[in-house]
């Protein structure tokens, strides 16, 4: 399976964990299926980071979506601004980003990575320091399938613990598309299309679930 394949997979089960918490509550399933999508993105982010040579571009990338998928990411969560602007994604996987960035450099930088982590937590982003640990261990363990699932693991499992509620734990089940990658790229689709269509099928389930 290629990135285009693990994305795609991402994008998917983004959607139905979306649909499942705005129209169908009660079918909880549709949840389990929506935690294989972060650990995806986290993967992809990872890789992205390796080998994109305009790092700074990258995170002003996720930077200038973050901003835009917050009226969206609040509208379809709360009907409305109710909770600290940085709460969708695009602020973990920047958060993410640049610890990795100093991860890569080591030493005291390492802080600045844990510091994100705290952040995260503190300002109460989408998954909280668990995204940042878990994109730094795909890092650490790339090209290692059994270091990537352990990590997977062993993050999602203390996940589960800290919240104490064990929906996430299905975040594991992206361990299988994982196995089945096979570092190519593949047919993509294009960045901004990417990008895009997270706030914009926010937006669209936010104004059908408020004012549907």
């Amino acid at each position: 399976m290629t990135s285009a394949g693990l994305q795609g997979i991402a994008l998917a089960t983004m959607v139905v964990d979306h649909v499942g918490l705005a129209f169908f509550p009660e079918a909880v399933w549709l949840r389990w299926v929506g935690r294989v999508s972060f650990p995806l993105f986290l993967f992809l982010l990872s890789e992205g980071f390796v080998h994109t040579s305009h790092r700074r571009r990258y995170a002003l990338r996720l930077a200038l979506f973050a901003l835009v998928s917050e009226g969206p990411y609040q509208l379809f969560v709360y009907g409305g601004f109710r909770a600290l602007p940085c709460q969708n994604v695009f602020f973990a996987l920047l958060c993410a980003l640049l610890a990795l960035g100093c991860v890569e450099r080591g030493g005291l930088w390492w802080l600045g990575g844990a510091g994100l982590a705290v952040a995260a937590e503190l300002l109460g982003m989408d998954y909280g320091a668990y995204g940042i640990l878990l994109a730094v261990c795909f890092f650490l363990f790339r090209g290692s399938l059994p270091g990537t699932v352990a990590s997977l693991g062993a993050c999602t499992g203390a996940y589960c613990l800290a919240h104490q509620g064990w929906v996430q734990g299905w975040a594991i089940a992206a361990a299988v598309p994982l196995a089945l990658y096979n570092w190519e790229r593949g047919r993509r689709l294009p960045r901004y299309v990417v990008y895009g269509f997270y706030p914009a099928h926010l937006l669209l389930l936010g104004l059908l679930r408020w004012w549907g």
